[in-house]
């Protein structure tokens, strides 16, 4: 068992006041830095909810587009289809 020393001279009541400012200063900026990193979360958080919403849209407008290329490519088959067999009406 080891027992730890004193110090040789216990700091007088100025070190205290001046360490305890320090502390005080140190919780501030301690204090700040929370808040901040609460509102870049909560800056975040906007971020990702519009980057949802606006995939969603991309998704939706994605379908939309493939299904009007689908409809597309179904009448231009139609077209050719009646197309040849007018061809082969007239020969």
């Amino acid at each position: 068992m080891t027992i730890s020393r004193l110090p040789e001279e216990l700091p007088t009541e100025m070190e205290l006041e001046q360490r305890f400012r320090a502390v005080e200063r140190r919780e501030r900026q301690l204090d700040q830095a929370l808040a901040a990193l609460a509102s870049q979360r909560e800056q975040l958080a906007a971020i990702q909810a519009e980057y949802e919403r606006r995939r969603e849209g991309l998704l939706e407008r994605t379908r939309e587009v493939e299904a009007e290329r689908r409809r597309l490519r179904a009448e231009r088959a139609e077209v050719v289809a009646h197309g040849l067999s007018q061809n082969h009406a007239l020969h």
